[in-house]
């Protein structure tokens, strides 16, 4: 491999200043000319992003488009970004390396390219916004200094001509908020940073604008190597940022083994059946496993997460280890609030009924108000639930003295809890009714239909208070952190029941012969579901201010999809798909269209073509997910809502997932009534 030197430099001043433009139409600002390897044209026709003339190179042995400044280094407190465009020629995904070099220190540094490109790679026939947060990378800011910059193409053969125009140095804004400060917001657009370094651990970073076109960023720790001082080997959740009010809130891990969010974590119904070779509940992010960059779409992304969880006890003797494949996916959207979280148990490679284990991801805490460390984090004010019915606490601070009902019909399972004095939230809501997908555990169901006036929820021996027992809250989350009285703890899980893992047949709700004082009561119609050889489901991770109730609304939101009747005139309908990320086989969508998976409409195209309508029965949709099966296609030339033309990265925002034959969009509108006519042309 070609050691190539990069740069820009970047060094005088220690002030902020203004942009720096490199190359518009021609090098400008003392930036000289310094590529290598043949095959760059500084003068070049066509295509150009503006003007009249851009910068081309055929890739060809690691050869390079290199600009030297002449005019001495900048420091990265000047100039803390690079931007410009970028075009894939008539085949676009090229391999695109970027390096600086500091010339006085005879030091440089590189990075790979295609992460920090709309979309993950130059495309074919069209140009591509790149921004670079040269400052926030260490790898890069290392060098102090910079004075040149290579755009190298990584490839020892030929790769196709890519075009590169509109090169800026890009200066810190003075008065940033810290969202954009650190590189996550990219205008419009979806901004994935590769390797970005979090918690002792290297990570991607998303960065995203939700449905109020607001910046939204996350940071998912990379599961593959290293481990944190505690242990983690990441796989995880370790940041999230969003707006709460005119401030950034910043969520971080708690301080402890249990930082992070969005892990597994399985319990078993058989303690007295185990290996003790481990623990037979750990978290999953102490078990190292791989990442896929899935998708990396201009306005939407899938990022993934494997590994294989240890099981360590059985139905019966003799105990033995199993280690279940478990694939992870979340999902980012631009103009939608909560990231996506579905996960695929495979239980395939263990014998039917070995293993009657629960599932309670995904798992984790994180200090949801803000907090800068553990000590400052705020009392928690509350907690509610859905199973069948729905659960609140009504005293705050929540504690096992707090008054309660769980009185009132529920059909999308969720969970939430908030804290007191800093107006902050955290929950999780499924993509399916109750009754398509099972979800919450244990025996709580001799509290449904009640209220604490009418006595206490826990009456074990020795353990007598106004909440339902610890153990019989369908879904783990503080209960285990109250008896010291109020927590400022914000662990939060999803729960299911022992058999949701491993058992040919399960009951669905409860079971006596685990005590707990449950009655063992199933329900008419929906006593039992299959445990075995895969379980898949998805969930919304939702983070916000309590006051805005964003939990209800994701709520409300998977109850108006319910009502939905699609149809199609040009391309059709999808009724059927796959039954989870790591599951291939078939299930039925209910309603028609709807991809409970990643929470999307799915339609098929017809020559890239689609003339469809979204009937909406009741409430209003959101800001919907469509996917687009069997397009192969560019971004389309006109999308159309009820005739009228919408104008692209305002109204509705596509990304082409190319490997799959997928157009996704995020439509920027809400939907209500019978008529809601989508059109797509090629």
């Amino acid at each position: 491999m070609a050691v190539l030197v990069l740069g820009i430099v970047l060094a005088h001043a220690a002030e902020a200043s203004a942009d720096l433009v490199v190359y518009d139409d021609a090098l400008r600002n003392a930036f000289q000319d310094y590529s290598y390897g043949g095959g760059s044209n500084f003068a070049n026709a066509a295509p150009v992003h503006s003007g009249t003339r851009s910068i081309s190179l055929a890739g060809s042995n690691y050869n390079a488009l290199s600009f030297f400044h002449d005019g001495g280094a900048f420091g990265f407190a000047q100039y803390a970004g690079l931007h410009f465009w970028i075009h894939g020629g008539s085949a676009g995904g090229q391999q695109l390396q970027l390096f600086l070099q500091n010339s006085g220190a005879g030091t440089s540094a590189d990075v790979p390219l295609n992460g920090y490109i709309a979309g993950g790679a130059p495309a074919a026939n069209a140009w591509r916004e790149v921004s670079v947060p040269l400052a926030s990378i260490p790898a890069l800011a290392a060098l102090g200094q910079f004075d040149r910059i290579d755009i190298q193409s990584e490839s020892a053969g030929t790769q196709p001509t890519v075009y590169v125009d509109d090169v800026v140095l890009t200066s810190p804004a003075a008065t940033a908020d810290p969202i954009f400060a650190d590189g996550f917001d990219g205008g419009a657009l979806l901004t994935i940073a590769r390797d970005a370094p979090i918690d002792g651990l290297s990570g991607d970073r998303f960065g995203w604008r939700d449905s109020a076109n607001r910046p939204r960023a996350a940071v998912l720790a990379h599961n593959d190597a290293g481990s944190t001082p505690n242990g983690s080997r990441g796989g995880e959740l370790r940041e999230f940022r969003y707006q709460a009010g005119a401030a950034t809130r910043v969520v971080r891990p708690t301080d402890d083994s249990f930082g992070g969010f969005g892990y597994v974590v399985s319990h078993t119904a058989h303690e007295d059946t185990c290996t003790g070779g481990g623990d037979s509940s750990s978290l999953g992010h102490f078990t190292p496993g791989q990442f896929q960059r899935v998708f990396e779409g201009r306005h939407h992304a899938i990022f993934r997460f494997t590994l294989a969880y240890p099981r360590y006890c059985t139905t019966a003797a003799p105990a033995q280890q199993y280690d279940v494949p478990v694939t992870i996916d979340w999902v980012f959207s631009t103009g939608r609030d909560d990231p996506l979280w579905a996960v695929t148990w495979d239980l395939s490679g263990v014998p039917v009924n070995r293993l009657e284990d629960d599932s309670r991801a995904p798992y984790g805490q994180l200090r949801i108000d803000g907090a800068a460390n553990d000590a400052a984090r705020a009392t928690i004010g509350g907690v509610a639930w859905g199973d069948y019915y729905r659960f609140a606490s009504s005293t705050d601070p929540v504690s096992f003295a707090s008054s309660w009902s769980w009185n009132q019909p529920n059909t999308i399972p969720f969970v939430t809890l908030w804290t007191s004095g800093v107006d902050a939230t955290m929950g999780l809501v499924q993509t399916q009714t109750i009754r398509q997908q099972d979800a919450g555990g244990y025996w709580g169901q001799d509290l449904w239909n009640r209220t604490s006036a009418q006595g206490n929820g826990c009456t074990d021996p020795g353990s007598v208070y106004a909440m339902p027992c610890d153990y019989n809250w369908p879904y783990q989350s503080i209960n285990y952190e109250l008896y010291g009285g109020p927590t400022r703890n914000a662990r939060l899980a999803w729960g299911t029941n022992f058999g949701f893992l491993g058992q040919q047949s399960y009951q669905v709700r409860g079971n006596a012969a685990y005590g707990g004082g449950g009655n063992g009561t199933a329900l008419p119609g929906d006593p039992r579901a299959p445990g075995w050889p895969k379980k898949s489901y998805s969930v919304y991770i939702v983070l916000g201010a309590h006051s805005a109730d964003p939990v209800g609304a994701q709520v409300r939101q998977i109850e108006t999809i319910q009502s939905l009747t699609l149809g199609a005139s040009v391309g059709s309908v999808i009724a059927q798909g796959a039954a989870g990320i790591a599951d291939a086989s078939l299930v039925t969508y209910q309603p028609a269209g709807y991809d409970p998976v990643y929470g999307a409409l799915t339609f098929q195209a017809s020559g890239n073509r689609l003339d469809a309508n979204i009937g909406v029965g009741a409430g209003t949709l959101r800001h919907p997910l469509l996917i687009v099966r069997g397009y192969t296609g560019a971004l389309p030339s006109s999308l159309k809502w009820n005739g009228a033309a919408l104008t692209r990265d305002v109204d509705y925002f596509p990304s082409i997932r190319s490997g799959a034959n997928e157009l996704w969009i995020t439509l920027n509108r809400d939907l209500a009534g019978g008529g809601n006519r989508i059109e797509i042309a090629p």
